[in-house]
């Protein structure tokens, strides 16, 4: 990316502020500790900072200027003054899609977003130039900030739609409408605002709707309201359909599945995630990557951190699945942890699933009740301020236990001799936590 500022401010809609106009600016930056000299710093409110008092440092740092409301620029700090600085990132975003030949590559659904994106950035990268989104910055902020970060000889940019509010897609799609829209699922997750399962469906079908004449749409087949994206689809586009894939073989170590009668190996783990996979290899096959290539490529597959992420610590294997939860992603571990062929215990922590709203409480119990009918041996820990609906809902498990302090919970894991050890809670929760704390007592 490169701007000169006086560009850069017209595109934005601000107005320049100690500033001549003519500096370059070559990156972009929100986090005034990691800033590159000549990046563009973006002085944006979360919730526990405001990126505009760190203006000062940033530049000092060399950040070529600011960009914040004007009411809050900083004597001396050179900026570009707007109206609101992530909707300023958006304008420039867009602005900034029209310099570069990359097809948009648009993922969305309720779960597996992440994983599916770095899987498909893997395998395309095999034959194309290819970048994507970093991490799971996938909204109002991400998604602009990952295509400012893309490369203008690119030939796919692979984005995370990510939404949590009505009309937030609309936001999104104005920015970077897509080439190709893949669906992972649609499940209860953000029910906080968008109420049930069928407004997030609604919602995410958008960026289907948004496709053009010849453009291609990827759906999995056992998605809820598959009827909604299907009907949202323009004439002319091309669909591809796929399926969970018939699983040879499954175990801690190893997954080996079949597609269109060739097989693969990988190292990762979960039924929904090998279903991902699938989606990404469809596309990528489509797309023109070589199946060898696929198959090679496949195997070297790592899971994305916190993601079905699995270690060892002593006797115990882990199955780190806590870098977020809804009922939908907590019932496919339960899923894949019933297909596990071993005769260790399986020992889950769980902790809350957030932004649920009034059908919260129910839908914890109702994941206690999915585990204690999926595997009736299960030992469950649960914490957090709806972890005691998880325990209601397991009433026929023999373990269970609800634990208000992380410390104590370990201390109970450190008692069991060897087993397979589910992690899996909300972002807020931070329940890699007990991983770490395992770590020091193991």
């Amino acid at each position: 990316m490169k701007y000169i500022t006086e560009e850069a401010a017209r595109i934005m809609g601000g107005k320049l502020y100690r500033l001549k106009g003519n500096e370059v600016i070559n990156g972009i930056s929100i986090d005034s500790r990691t800033v590159k000299q000549g990046d563009l710093f973006f002085g944006i409110r979360g919730e526990r900072f405001d990126g505009a008092t760190f203006s000062k440092d940033a530049v000092e740092r060399g950040a070529v200027c600011a960009v914040v409301p004007e009411f809050k620029k900083t004597q001396d700090v050179p900026s570009i003054l707007v109206d609101e600085p992530v909707m300023a990132m958006g304008r420039l975003a867009k602005s900034y899609l029209t310099r570069l030949r990359a097809k948009i590559i648009g993922i969305t659904g309720s779960v597996g977003k992440t994983t599916t994106k770095d899987i498909l950035h893997r395998l395309l990268s095999l034959k194309y130039k290819v970048s994507k989104t970093q991490k799971s910055q996938n909204g109002f902020i991400g998604l602009p900030l990952s295509i400012l970060n893309a490369h203008e000889d690119d030939d796919f940019l692979v984005l995370e739609y990510g939404i949590s509010r009505p009309y937030e897609m609309d936001y999104l799609i104005s920015i970077a409408p897509p080439d190709i829209a893949l669906l992972t699922k649609v499940g209860k997750s953000h029910l906080e605002f968008l109420h049930t399962e069928e407004e997030v469906a609604i919602e995410k079908a958008k960026l289907f709707k948004a496709l053009k004449m010849f453009d291609i749409a990827v759906l999995n087949k056992n998605t809820p309201f598959l009827d909604f994206f299907e009907s949202a689809i323009p004439k002319m586009v091309r669909v591809i359909y796929y399926d969970t894939p018939k699983i040879i073989e499954m175990d801690a170590e190893k997954t080996v599945f079949e597609i269109e009668k060739e097989t693969y190996t990988t190292r990762l783990l979960g039924k929904h995630i090998i279903t991902n996979l699938t989606g990404a290899i469809k596309l990528a096959k489509i797309l023109g990557v070589p199946i060898d290539d696929m198959k090679d490529e496949v195997k070297k597959l790592t899971p994305s951190p916190m993601r079905f992420e699995v270690s060892k610590i002593g006797k115990f294997t882990i199955i780190n699945d806590a870098y977020n939860a809804n009922p939908e992603s907590m019932k496919a571990l339960i899923d894949t942890a019933k297909d596990l062929n071993t005769k260790k215990e399986k020992i889950f922590v769980f902790g809350d699933m957030l932004e649920l709203g009034p059908k919260g409480p129910m839908l914890h119990e109702n994941i206690g009740r999915y585990l204690a009918e999926n595997i009736p041996c299960a030992i469950l820990y649960a914490t957090g301020e709806l972890g005691k609906e998880y325990i209601k809902g397991a009433y026929r498990l023999k373990t269970k236990r609800f634990f208000e302090d992380i410390e104590d919970l370990v201390e109970k894991l450190t008692e069991h001799k060897e087993g397979i050890i589910f992690v899996k809670g909300s972002r807020k929760m931070a329940l890699e936590r007990v991983i770490e704390k395992l770590k020091e007592r193991v």
